[in-house]
């Protein structure tokens, strides 16, 4: 059994196809199926099963990843700490962020990381907070950032940011500037589907005036959502670093809602019983810096909002 034979067979685990993970790993599918079968001879048994979606993880294959995982973390780890001890930063750090998060934050990471800690590999994994939440949990990213006030005993958090949420439509939809909830319940919104916490925020928010929403379509999907919007079939509520590019070349506007106010913070996330090195210290401290210069999330007029993340 070697070493990359583990990280190969965590790789088609987690992308769910032989194809996708020799794209990842950058080797030939044939050779990359002669190595697992190579290790399910060793292992004297089978790890992955063919089915009309794909491939599948054996009963066998499921506990053998719970430990071949654990073992390339000791590596991985061992790796770091012997790098460290030459004092720069460097390995993997997997980041798990919400699409809206993405586009706002994660530029300036990457601009940052690049200048500072050249020797950091940054992995992101996008998806909505949900999601990078069970991620988490389930140690499949090493820090997130994420809109979800859920408590765990196994995670930390910190507020970054407070962000407002907007109105965003066509730029043809004329509306007065702030929008009232009366004038926001009228409209046909593109919004995700429950138990989503964007959707949980809007509607809790709009009970609370006596109002409810009109929810014509439930995408979950923001590219889809801006699309809708953009097409006027339907507008939505994001957060303007969400649609600031679409904003500033005119496809979509953002407007600000006067009542009630949707406003959600933007916290950073960590396992609290992972160990964490250098490269994970350097970049949540780059993380938090990001969050400190913004002063808090630009609104439309392309000025920060005040600091309101505590």
């Amino acid at each position: 059994m070697e070493m990359r034979q583990l990280r190969y067979f965590c790789e088609i685990a987690e992308c769910g196809s032989f194809s996708r993970a020799a794209r990842t790993l950058a080797i030939a599918q044939p050779a990359l199926s002669r190595q697992i079968r190579l290790l399910e001879e060793s292992l004297a048994s089978p790890l992955f099963y063919r089915n009309g979606r794909g491939i599948m993880l054996t009963t066998a294959g499921e506990v053998f990843l719970t430990h071949a995982r654990q073992v390339l973390a000791q590596v991985d780890q061992a790796c770091r700490d012997v790098g460290a001890l030459k004092g720069m930063p460097q390995g993997t750090v997997t980041l798990g962020l919400p699409p809206s998060v993405s586009m706002t934050l994660l530029r300036p990471l990457v601009a940052r990381l690049t200048e500072a800690h050249p020797k950091i590999r940054l992995r992101v994994k996008e998806g909505f907070s949900g999601n990078v939440w069970e991620w988490l949990q389930a140690g499949k990213v090493d820090l997130a950032v994420i809109y979800d006030d859920r408590r765990s005993s196994g995670i930390r958090s910190e507020p970054l940011i407070r962000e407002e949420l907007l109105l965003v439509h066509s730029p043809s939809l004329g509306l007065t500037d702030p929008v009232s909830a009366e004038v926001l319940a009228d409209l046909p919104l593109v919004l995700p589907g429950r138990p989503h916490g964007l959707r949980l925020l809007v509607d809790s928010r709009m009970a609370e005036v006596g109002k409810e929403v009109t929810v014509k379509f439930e995408v979950d999907s923001m590219a889809m959502m801006k699309e809708l919007a953009a097409d006027g079939v339907a507008s939505t509520i994001l957060p303007f670093g969400a649609v600031q590019r679409e904003v500033q070349a005119g496809f979509l506007k953002a407007t600000p809602i006067a009542s009630p106010e949707l406003t959600r913070m933007m916290a950073l996330a960590t396992a609290a019983n992972r160990p964490f090195d250098l490269a994970h210290r350097a970049t949540l401290a780059l993380i938090r810096e990001i969050a400190a210069r913004s002063g808090g999330a630009p609104g439309p007029s392309g000025e920060n909002a005040p600091d309101t993340a505590g």
